[in-house]
Parts: C-alpha cells; structure tokens; sequence
C-alpha cells in the first residue's frame, strides 16, 4: 500500500513540475515580446481579426490632445496633473477596430499587471486615455523608474489604482 501510494506521488509531482515547465517556456516568449514592444515604445493592438503594433507616432496621430487627471500614489498625496494622450476609443477607431459590440478592453503591461475597462467606459468621452506625457515631461522608461512609455488611465477613476503603466498591450474582447 505504502509503494502504491509512494508511486502516485511521484507521479503527480513529475506531472506537476511538467505543468510548470511548459507554462514557463510558453510565458518566456510572451515576457520576451513584451518587453521588446516596451523598448520599442510600441503597443500590440489586438481584437479578433487583427493583431497591429502601433509606434508613438501611430497613437499621436489618433488626435493627441491634453487632459488632467488625479494622480494618488501609495506614497504621495492625490494631485491633479496634466497629461499628453490620446482616448483609447479614438485609436480603436482610426485602427478601424469596431468596438461596438464587444464588451470589455483587456491592458496589459510589461511585468504582467492588466487591468478589464468596460466598453461603456472606453465610449464615455474624456474618459480613457493612453498617456505618454505627464506635466509636459515623457512618462520615462522602466529603466529610470518611470512609468511608460505609455500609461493607461481612466479619468474617472479617482484613487489611480485602475491604471496600466508600462503599457504593452491592448485587447478588446466579447
């Protein structure tokens, strides 16, 4: 009884260490790619039809435009600042991405932090916006403790903690 029971713990484990394997080396290349978008200051657009890198001057020419939005951080008290971006539904659309029937925007970012915006909350004007300035200075790169090169914030979300910083990736869903 004892070997029986010695044997399919053994077993398990070995399938279990397997498991993790696979799923490390599927994540790797996955890592490996969104760091390289980070570094390209690029963004990989996705929705069911199209996969699209967008560079910063694709996201600029969506129609860059200012807005401000409260910045509160674990360590400094809520403030107001001004912030360069465009709105997230304008690049869905000039991408020609119709996101009228989907339901939900997935972000994602290089350490693999994502954060779910509803479509009602993508559509709301002044409300979403992928940022790439803060008080008329680049976000800055990961490397010198900044927070972009793009940064997704939802206006309306007043304790910053629905934020996506080191923006690699969007996906509209179902």
């Amino acid at each position: 009884m004892n070997r029986k029971i010695t044997i399919t713990a053994v077993v398990i484990i070995a399938v279990l260490l397997a498991a993790i394997f696979v799923s490390l080396k599927l994540s790797e290349t996955s890592m490996e790619l969104q760091k390289e978008i980070l570094s390209n200051a690029e963004i990989l657009l996705k929705d069911e039809d199209n996969e699209i890198i967008l560079t910063k001057e694709d996201i600029s020419n969506c129609g860059e435009e200012n807005f401000h939005a409260i910045l509160d951080t674990s360590d400094t008290d809520p403030s107001t600042h001004s912030y360069t971006g465009v709105e997230l539904k304008n690049i869905l659309i000039s991408c020609n991405i119709d996101f009228h029937d989907k339901s939900t925007v997935v972000l994602s970012a290089a350490d693999g932090y994502s954060v779910a915006y509803s479509m009602d909350e993508v559509a709301m004007d002044n409300n979403v916006y992928i940022a790439y300035m803060e008080d008329g200075e680049l976000l800055g790169s990961r490397d010198v403790d900044g927070r972009g090169p793009y940064e997704a914030i939802i206006v309306s979300d007043y304790f910053s903690n629905r934020r996506c910083k080191w923006l690699t990736k969007i996906e509209v869903r179902r």
